[in-house]
């Protein structure tokens, strides 16, 4: 049995460690591969700790004893799991040291190798060790502390997963339930109902310290998983539209990667549409649109591309916020002529493998980390929306902390561009109101390949006209710039993007490079519109897997055809509370209205030998004189506690208490007590329980079985000792005293 205790023992410290590695693992693109490391790391230094513990004379060289065999750990996971370094030994020192930092610059999902697991690793090894010693030496309490602080650091580094923040809280408090119904080495073990007694001839049954600690397990797990994991659930729908929301620590770092291209994607279309048939790119997989870049930044002159860029992984995080239908898409695209370093992709990318990226997750674009795209090869896989149901006529723009940036307009804007947008947009839902825009540029303006390049204030007050009168042409640079500006003008959050059409014969040229713009509505994240005339339509391929145009006219019900955009969002989806939160708001009541007499009522059953009955109903006596507001002090003997119970029965015999007392007080000295004692014990108390109920106010009485302060007594124990004034040969030891362990 000490063999079995010692292994449980050190599997509930193991998972008090492991328990935070869903949650660290979340932040992994192989999650799975994570949560093996760290699990195996808590088991090794477990093991390794107790040894050290056991062998060496102090506990505290138990600590240090077993960094050899974390450092030897390291330098195995640098060979199977080989980082940026070369060497497995300068692999494992360059891990320990920048680790952290690297976790810190890098995007969410990063890759699983020692460069960015040795930080967790570390963390994990000396939170196992430390806990291991305070269990060892009886400690139960704060040898959870090192994996509620590691958790906690989980917590902080991946605020938003909180389905695997879930599993981690639930692993963690079985763990604290196993270790606290575990007896402490050395120590002497409970009863069920809280009575310990120390006598002179304790013979205790076969197999009963077992029982209790499993009773007492099941109580503590009880309470540790399902009152808060139910009170999680209930809370969790409700909290998901609650507007605080915890910061991703990767963002207060400052951007590790920046563009390397001078010159603004944006120009490079005036230039292409004049020669539309040189090559950029060879396309495998399905027919699909690709996204190049996301321009969100106006200066008056010039859109700009976001530029936060952090190393990732070959995983990417997926958007916040997903479009009722999607579709996943995966190509093999070799580089050409392109340009710069930006990377097209099918939709809102989720895997790049083949080349080192650098991830901006607002935006969704990618950054070749090690050079230009040019003449290179990767694979991407992106999350492709499908708006041909509609949804955007329904949804309302993005409000909110970070929309301000995309309603923001420079200074020097001419007046006659904010009169075109109220004459263009009119009134209506923010779609109507964008399919217009679109639709106003769409037939008011034609293409023009040899119009020169620009797209700031100056450039579109030339361009455009009011509605009714017959524009000029321009190129698809000026017409995605255009509507914009004039959405911001007209109070819709709008951006630019530069992409792809799907080309020809899997080649994609010059000619199908076309620019669109985007609203962003709450819940659905960025909607494309597309304001190219449709004169160049055959000509100049809007993105779409099928080659047609973003966006829809104004009579339409909303967007109609499938997207490149819709990538990155800031948008979150508008979840409520429904039958979910309304099911545990009823189950949680109903549970409790259940589990708690059946807690209370399990230890009053009489079990064990005569004598132990005999305490278990002392115990429920004790008990009921505290739920009754007469809690006797820890100085009463049994003498004193049936004189207060008579002041608070005063139609109960004097000589019916001491019939009682007699028999708690043999048992408490190992004095002989009968079956029939017990009995007669057990049926007494239970009608002076019963007694005591009816001295309380109606409302009392009705709610005496659903009072759960016994259950926090017997979590919290506070040993009274009570001195037994007996005239019994067997009792004359003035100095003995009987040691009762009231829940209280």
């Amino acid at each position: 049995m000490n063999r079995a205790r010692a292994v449980l023992e050190l599997a509930a410290v193991t998972l008090s460690i492991a328990a935070a590695a869903p949650l660290v693992a979340a932040g992994y693109d192989r999650t799975a591969s994570a949560m093996a490391v760290l699990t195996a790391t808590a088991a090794l230094s477990v093991a390794v700790t107790a040894v050290a513990h056991r062998s060496l004379p102090a506990p505290g060289y138990a600590l240090p004893a077993g960094l050899p065999v974390a450092a030897g750990w390291l330098v195995m996971l640098a060979v199977l799991l080989p980082g940026p370094v070369d060497g497995p030994v300068p692999a494992a020192v360059d891990a320990v040291l920048h680790s952290g930092a690297r976790i810190l610059t890098t995007a969410s999902l990063a890759p699983v190798n020692v460069a960015m697991l040795a930080f967790p690793v570390v963390a994990a090894w000396l939170a196992a060790a430390a806990a291991t010693v305070l269990r060892r030496d009886g400690r139960a309490l704060p040898a959870l502390a090192p994996g509620t602080l590691l958790l906690i650091g989980a917590a902080i580094l991946n605020p938003g997963q909180d389905e695997a923040g879930y599993r981690s809280a639930v692993l963690l408090a079985i763990a604290g339930g196993v270790l606290l119904a575990l007896p402490r080495p050395g120590r002497s073990h409970a009863t069920p109902t809280g009575l310990a007694v120390q006598v002179l001839d304790r013979e205790p049954l076969p197999g009963a310290p077992f029982r209790r600690r499993s009773r007492t397990g099941a109580a503590v797990l009880a309470c540790a998983v399902c009152l808060p994991g139910a009170g999680a659930a209930a809370a969790a729908t409700a909290l998901e539209d609650w507007p605080v929301r915890a910061d991703d620590p990767r963002t207060v770092v400052g951007r590790s990667e920046q563009p390397r291209d001078v010159r603004n994607p944006l120009a490079h279309l005036s230039a292409w549409a004049s020669g539309p048939g040189r090559p950029l790119l060879t396309v495998k997989g399905p027919r699909t649109s690709l996204r190049w870049v996301s321009l969100a930044e106006f200066t008056g002159a010039t859109w700009l591309p976001d530029s936060s860029y952090r190393p990732a992984g070959p995983a990417l995080p997926a958007p916040d916020v997903l479009p009722p239908r999607t579709a996943r898409v995966s190509v093999d695209v070799t580089v050409g002529a392109l340009p710069g370093y930006w990377l097209p992709v099918p939709g809102a990318p989720t895997r790049v493998d083949g080349i080192r990226v650098g991830h901006d997750t607002i935006s969704g674009t990618l950054l070749a980390s090690d050079g230009p795209v040019q003449g290179r090869s990767y694979r991407a896989s992106g999350i492709v929306p499908d708006w041909r149901g509609g949804e955007a006529a329904r949804a309302d723009a993005a409000t909110g902390i970070g929309n301000e940036r995309y309603l923001r307009l420079p200074a020097g804007a001419p007046a006659r561009l904010a009169q075109i947008a109220r004459a263009a947009a009119g009134d209506g839902t923010a779609h109507q109101r964008a399919a217009r825009l679109a639709e106003y540029l769409r037939d008011t303006y034609t293409i023009d390949p040899g119009a020169p390049s620009g797209h700031g204030y100056a450039d579109l007050n030339e361009l455009l006209v009011p509605p009714g009168r017959k524009g000029g042409g321009a190129t698809s640079e000026q017409f995605a710039a255009a509507f914009a500006v004039l959405a911001r003008e007209a109070g819709l959050p709008s951006r630019v993007v530069v992409g792809f059409g799907p080309g020809s014969g899997g080649v994609v040229r010059t000619g199908d490079a076309v620019a669109w713009g985007e609203i962003c509505f709450e819940g659905l994240g960025w909607v494309p519109y597309d304001p190219n005339p449709r004169a160049r339509s055959g000509a100049a391929p809007r993105p779409g897997p099928d080659g047609d145009a973003p966006g829809g006219d104004s009579s339409g019900d909303g967007p109609t055809t499938e997207s490149g955009g819709g990538g990155a969002t800031d948008a979150r989806p508008d979840t409520s509370g429904g039958p979910p939160l309304v099911i545990f708001l009823i189950a949680l009541p109903v549970l409790f209205a259940v589990a708690v007499p059946l807690l209370r009522l399990r230890p009053r059953r009489p079990r064990g030998t005569d004598r132990a009955q005999t305490l278990t109903a002392w115990t429920n006596l004790l008990t009921a004189l505290r739920l009754a507001g007469l809690p006797a002090p820890p100085s009463a003997t049994v003498s004193e506690v049936m004189e207060r119970l008579a002041q608070a029965l005063p139609d109960v015999e004097r000589e019916r208490l001491r019939r009682v007392s007699r028999p708690v007080d043999a048992a408490g000295f190992g004095g002989p007590v009968t079956a029939r004692d017990a009995a007669h014990v057990n049926a007494e108390v239970a009608a002076l329980t019963a007694a005591l109920r009816k001295t309380l106010p109606r409302p009392r009485r009705l709610l005496w079985w659903w009072d759960p302060r016994p259950l926090l007594w017997a979590a919290q124990p506070s040993r009274l000792t009570r001195r037994v004034q007996t005239g019994s040969a067997w009792a004359t030891r003035s100095t003995s005293r009987t040691a009762t362990t009231v829940r209280q």
